[in-house]
C-alpha cells in the first residue's frame, strides 16, 4: 500500500506491507467485464494499524518503485495485446479462406482482404515497435526508467491495435465471433472482453499519451 508519510508531491509517499487479515481490513471481490480469472478486489481501511518494520524502502521513497512497476507493467500489457491482435488476425485468416459466400471463399472478396491487410499492418507495426525497444532493454542501452515514453506509446499501439483487430476479426466471422466457449470465433470474442482493460489498465490511453509528449519535453 502507498500511503503519505510525509510533505505534498511525490517525495511524501511511503510503501507498506498490509496482510489481509489486519484488523479493519475489508476486501470485496468484484465482478468484471474481461479477466474473468482476476481476483479485482476493493480494499477498504478502517482504522488499521500498520508497524514500522512493515515499511518496503526507505521513508517517504515509494514513489520511484511504484513509478517502475508501472512501466514493467505496461510494457507487459503490450506484449499481451500485440499477441492477441495476432490471434483475432490468425483467426480471422483462416475463417475466411473456408467460408464461403455467393459461391466463393470471403477472402476472394477485396473487401475482406483489406481488412485482413489492414489488421496485418497494424500487427506487423506494432510488434516491431515492441522488438525497438525490447532490444534496446536487453542490450543495456536503455532500462525501463528511460524507456518511460517510449513504452507509453507502445502500449498506446498495442492497445489500439487489438481494438482494430478485435473489431475487424468479429466483422469477419459475424455471429461466429459473439458466440463464447466453442467455435471458430471463441478466441475472438473473449480477445474483445479484454480490449477495455488493456486500453484503461496500467495508464489509459489519454494519460500514456501525455507521458510520453511529457517526457519529449514537447
Amino acid at each position: 500500500v502507498g500511503a503519505r508519510t510525509g510533505t505534498k508531491g511525490h517525495g511524501g509517499i511511503s510503501l507498506f506491507m498490509v496482510h489481509s487479515d489486519y484488523p479493519g481490513v475489508r476486501t470485496t471481490q468484484v465482478k468484471t467485464q474481461g479477466w474473468h480469472c482476476s481476483t479485482t478486489t476493493t480494499v477498504a481501511f478502517d482504522k488499521v494499524r500498520v508497524p514500522v518494520q512493515n515499511r518496503l524502502g526507505a521513508e517517504n521513497a515509494g514513489f520511484l518503485p511504484i513509478m517502475l512497476n508501472f512501466n514493467s507493467e505496461r510494457f507487459g500489457m503490450a506484449v499481451g495485446a500485440c499477441r492477441m491482435a495476432r490471434c483475432c488476425l490468425e483467426d480471422a485468416v483462416r475463417y475466411a479462406r473456408v467460408r464461403k459466400t455467393f459461391g466463393r471463399p470471403l477472402v476472394a472478396h477485396q473487401v475482406i482482404r483489406h481488412k485482413l491487410a489492414e489488421m496485418a499492418r497494424h500487427v506487423l507495426a506494432t510488434h516491431g515497435m515492441i522488438n525497438t525497444i525490447a532490444s534496446a532493454i536487453h542490450s543495456g542501452e536503455a532500462d525501463m526508467g528511460r524507456a518511460g515514453g517510449q513504452l507509453a506509446l507502445a502500449k498506446v499501439q498495442a492497445t489500439r491495435t487489438l481494438e482494430l483487430c478485435a473489431r475487424e476479426a468479429s466483422q469477419v466471422l459475424g455471429g461466429r465471433a459473439y458466440v463464447r466457449g466453442a467455435g471458430p470465433g471463441n478466441r475472438i470474442e473473449r480477445c474483445y472482453r479484454e480490449v477495455r482493460v488493456f486500453a484503461i489498465g496500467g495508464g489509459s490511453e489519454e494519460i500514456m499519451l501525455e507521458l510520453a509528449s511529457r517526457q519529449a519535453k514537447l
